[in-house]
């Protein structure tokens, strides 16, 4: 295994990497002041509580108390370790870690997978590009109007025939087939057997760089149409989208999102000028991909099929959407077609309307819902409420859903003040009952951390922790053996450590090296909410003032205490110049604390 990564090249790393950068990959941030602030890519919330301070390279969320500097939020967001966050980190920052083994040989098996799914992905789309055999993939994207530039944007590639091929190709590369068999491309019943024969290759990519799943559709007719690759340490389906690492830059310019159904469907939507679009993978629409596009957009269009499962999924995500708070829209697609139909019976400037010209989703599922119904009695108006409740009850605003309640009256000729009664009588009911789960719900998130009582030495060392200019001159005045309080004591040890070996004073360096949670989020809290930023400099000097006149004074107890209890004895064998050397300093030390 490679050795422990130096630490001079782990302040390098740091240094060279913008956490606005990192943290903006992944969450929708907004500038107030000069911090950033998003929703809290760790737990579901409305309201942002997470906060970015770029001058101290740290994040906080002031709700679930998760915090650090790029490496720690990589760690968090990505499931990695240390040394896999700074190799990922140092990768992007073009900083090289030496590797002090001289050998190729995979650090784990996180990142033995990426190299692989990276490699794979680029064989399959040397192939799409350059086997003969390969022609009837490239056909098919043609025949779709589907583009070579979208093909290549999209790195789409082609699976041989042969099933074996990929197998046997991997083994010449050196690698083992006890990796391979872990590895999610192949079958666990016929280990030689790739996962995917003769299909089309739709990889997966979280970002720009990483490959971490594959997308295969058939070419032969075959069922089922699509294959996904396994969950494995690198891939969760219902916490990624297909699409989203081309997307990203788009997204965050427009912080919109489009949804369709399929991969097929993101690449039409490309070729009809569409660059913020994405796909769930062989899943319905799920809570953890709705809170993973908020986290990175305000609203977003849905684009489902224009079939009976499609309108009945843009229900469902709809109601998801709503309740991570993202703004929906909708786009009606003609019956029995799909966004990839369209382009390739219509062409890119049809498609490109309908997806400009999207409906609200209450317009949407009011269409939806009272076309399936015949008649307007009093039964089928309390059947319409019923089945628009879920979605109701996911609004957040509560004008907004009056607003939709009168709609729905209006629309099914309803007293709107009787359906807006009913429907508040139902729900109160429906939240009566669950009065106790939202209690323990809300409670279950601590609200602060703050330590009690705060005395001179805490307060003293968080904010030089924040502030670390003012370290030198801390260290200059206060010896480690005067702190009484052992977490004050453990944030100056490891900053004199990190002075010591003449590394960078950061507060995310700092923090990462405390072994206390509680200090590590107490600091970060104070730091994210610029307890510190004005006022601090003249605060830390009396703070240093009251422990130095702190330690004179018990200087001048102890002494006072050894002449009385020499004088107590009565004793003539008190040497005279002890004493004298004694009273001489306590004079001095009254000296010293007047002239402070």
């Amino acid at each position: 295994m490679a050795g422990r990564i130096p630490e001079n090249i782990i302040d390098e790393v740091s240094r060279r990497t913008d956490i606005l950068d990192v943290v903006g990959s992944y969450v929708n941030l907004s500038r107030k002041g000069n911090r950033w602030w998003g929703l809290c890519p760790f737990h579901n919330e409305k309201t942002p509580s997470f906060s970015v301070s770029p001058d101290k390279n740290i994040f906080y969320c002031f709700g679930c108390h998760k915090g650090g500097g790029s490496y720690q939020f990589l760690m968090e967001m990505e499931s990695l370790n240390f040394p896999e966050a700074v190799r990922r980190l140092a990768e992007k920052a073009g900083v090289d870690i030496p590797d002090d083994n001289g050998g190729e040989e995979y650090r784990d098996n996180r990142r033995a997978l990426e190299d692989l799914y990276k490699r794979v992905s680029n064989t399959f789309r040397w192939l799409y590009i350059n086997h003969e055999n390969a022609a009837h993939a490239r056909d098919y994207l043609d025949k779709r109007g589907i583009s070579e530039e979208t093909a290549e944007y999209y790195q789409i590639g082609w699976a041989p025939r042969d099933g074996e091929w990929l197998y046997n190709f991997l083994l010449k590369k050196k690698y083992s087939s006890d990796f391979l068999a872990e590895s999610g491309l192949f079958s666990p019943k016929s280990p030689r057997w790739s996962y995917f024969v003769d299909r089309l290759m739709f990889p997966v990519m979280p970002d720009s760089e990483r490959v971490v799943a594959f997308s295969g559709r058939a070419l032969n007719g075959k069922e089922p149409k699509y294959i996904n690759s396994p969950e494995t340490v690198l891939y969760k389906k219902s916490r990624q989208l297909y699409g989203l690492g081309q997307a990203r830059k788009k997204i965050r310019e427009n912080k919109h999102v489009v949804i369709c159904e399929g991969n097929l469907d993101v690449l039409s939507c490309m070729q009809a000028d569409s660059g913020n679009i994405v796909a769930p993978l062989g899943t319905a629409f799920t809570q953890d991909q709705a809170g993973l596009i908020k986290r990175q957009a305000d609203s977003i269009t849905l684009l489902f099929d224009g079939d009976d499962a499609g309108r009945k999924a843009t229900v469902k995500a709809a109601i998801l959407a709503e309740s991570v708070g993202l703004a929906v829209n909708a786009v009606k697609i003609p019956p029995g077609t799909d966004p990839s139909d369209i382009l390739c019976n219509q062409g890119p400037e049809t498609l490109k309307k309908l997806i400009e010209r999207p409906i609200n989703i209450f317009d949407y599922l009011l269409d939806f819902l009272i076309s399936a119904k015949t008649d307007n009695t009093g039964e089928a108006q309390e059947e319409a409420l019923k089945e628009l409740t879920p979605y109701l009850d996911a609004v957040g605003s509560d004008v907004r859903r009056e607003k939709y309640l009168r709609q729905l009256a209006d629309e099914v000729n309803a007293d709107p003040v009787t359906v807006i009664r009913e429907y508040r009588n139902n729900r109160g009911k429906k939240l009566l009952r669950t009065s106790r789960l939202r209690s323990y719900r809300s409670t279950g998130v601590e609200t602060e951390t703050v330590f009690e009582p705060v005395d001179d030495e805490l307060y003293l060392m968080t904010a030089v922790a924040v502030k670390t200019e003012h370290f030198t001159t801390l260290r200059k005045s206060l010896a480690p053996e005067i702190f009484r309080d052992r977490r004050a004591l453990s944030v100056y040890r490891v900053m004199d450590e990190l002075s010591v070996d003449g590394r960078e004073l950061r507060t995310d360096v700092i923090v990462s090296k405390l072994d206390d949670e509680k200090m590590k989020s107490y600091i970060l809290e104070k730091a994210a909410a610029g307890i510190y930023d004005q006022r601090a400099d003249d605060t830390i000097k009396e703070k240093i003032r009251i422990l130095q006149i702190r330690t004179l004074n018990d200087e001048r107890l102890e002494l006072q205490k050894l002449m009385d209890k020499e004088n107590d004895t009565g004793l003539d064998s008190v040497n005279p110049m002890i004493n004298n050397a004694r009273m001489k300093r306590i004079l001095e030390i009254d000296k010293e604390i007047q002239a402070r």
